[in-house]
């Protein structure tokens, strides 16, 4: 060999040098690139697994905070993270409120509110108001002489205005002669991990009856499938994150919200996507049984509630549904999300079975209740306020039995 090279002309064998020192050169910067990229992996499922824990310190719980949109009732938590609360004390008619929801670039939120004015054919004029203790409605009975049913949730319990199913609960039950206090515990927003930050400001409370109607923020923003990428790499799940909060900050919150609500959506009940999902189990189950678990330490009685929604597997959805319907980020597939629903759904009912729990089963009863779909949703979770009626009076038949076989003194 080293006769052949000794042979060779001197071109040939500067050619050969040259093409030697770059493959050396290309070699290094793949291994340089390798494990930058694995380092940069590894940071990032650090970040991923201890993200809740890294969002406590102040200099990172600071600079969330100053990143949230709120609404003019809603405020950063004094607990810090990246978390917020209701305004003790807010209070502004429906009218009033509109305005004030346009000011902060929340005008889906203003269109949904104006168009359940309208509906109503009120004049704007109700009032809606957070207490003192921080919860949407009238303040808490502190003599607690009435059994308490605590109503968490997200936006869907939240309601929009003055309106919401929790009210219509106890609206039911009073008239019925079965004295109870209702608190609305929705918050716009929430994630499971948003109600366990608040966990013991919640069992404080000592509410009798807790029921949980929530997963739609945690189904919205997680990408289910298990061979996704950003499932298989968190550096790219850090990425996707960081480049989705850049396109809210810097292309405007507006823009990309409407953008995001305005995708044309292209149902396929058999496409691959959904299949994938056959088995889909969600992966915050835990936080619910932990939830469960904390509430029952204290005696509270734990109902789980299913999730009504827009879109439903076993039927196609009307012109009407695909205009006012709106889908998570990662799909433009209204099938994905209902099948999501489906399989969150018997997931709750697993667990119920599992922890010997009742289950409001609002998914099931919804078939038939509300029909149709698109006449008693606003969009692919929200319901109409003619919607949030019958939720609360179905909520309010379901609970009347477990009030009854309660002890007569309440706290």
């Amino acid at each position: 060999m080293l006769g052949k090279q000794a042979n060779m002309p001197p071109n040939e064998q500067a050619m050969q040098g040259k093409n030697f020192r770059l493959s050396v050169k290309v070699t290094v910067a793949l291994l340089v690139l390798l494990s930058v990229g694995m380092l940069f992996e590894a940071a990032a499922r650090f970040v991923y697994v201890y993200r809740e824990t890294i969002q406590g310190y102040p200099p990172f719980s600071g600079m969330l905070q100053q990143g949230l949109h709120l609404d003019p009732y809603e405020m950063p938590s004094p607990g810090g993270r990246y978390h917020w609360i209701l305004r003790p004390g807010y209070q502004a008619t429906e009218e009033l409120l509109v305005a004030e929801k346009k000011r902060a670039g929340r005008d889906f939120g203003a269109r949904v509110l104006q168009g359940e004015i309208e509906n109503r054919e009120s004049d704007g004029k109700t009032l809606f108001r957070i207490n003192a203790d921080g919860f949407k409605g009238p303040e808490l009975d502190r003599s607690h002489s009435r059994p308490r049913i605590l109503a968490l949730g997200d936006s869907t319990t939240f309601g929009a205005g003055a309106g919401d199913y929790p009210s219509v609960i106890s609206k039911v039950l009073n008239e019925r002669g079965i004295p109870t206090e209702v608190i609305n515990g929705g918050v716009e927003g929430y994630f499971l991990r948003n109600i366990y930050f608040e966990m013991e400001r919640y069992k404080s409370l000592k509410p009798e009856i807790v029921t949980l109607y929530v997963g739609w923020n945690d189904l919205f923003f997680n990408v289910p499938w298990d061979d996704a990428l950003e499932n298989l790499f968190r550096s790219v799940w850090l990425i996707d994150r960081a480049s989705r909060a850049a396109k809210a900050i810097f292309g405007g919150r507006r823009a990309y919200a409407e953008k995001m609500y305005n995708r044309e959506l292209k149902p396929d009940p058999v496409s691959p996507e959904v299949k994938r999902l056959n088995r889909y189990v969600p992966l915050f189950l835990d936080r619910i049984e932990n939830v469960v678990e904390e509430f029952e330490s204290i005696g509270s009685q734990v109902l789980l509630v299913t999730l009504p929604g827009l879109f439903n597997v076993s039927t196609s959805p009307s012109p009407r549904a695909l205009k006012i319907g709106h889908l998570p980020y990662y799909t433009k597939n209204p099938y994905v999300l209902a099948k999501l629903t489906e399989r969150y759904n018997a997931a709750l009912r697993g667990l119920a079975a599992k922890r010997h729990i009742q289950v409001i089963d609002l998914e099931k009863w919804g078939t038939q209740a509300l029909k149709p779909k698109d006449a008693h949703f606003v969009d692919s979770v929200h319901l109409t306020g003619r919607g949030l009626e019958k939720i609360g009076s179905y909520m309010a038949d379901q609970l009347a039995n477990h009030l009854k076989k309660l002890p007569r003194e309440g706290g």
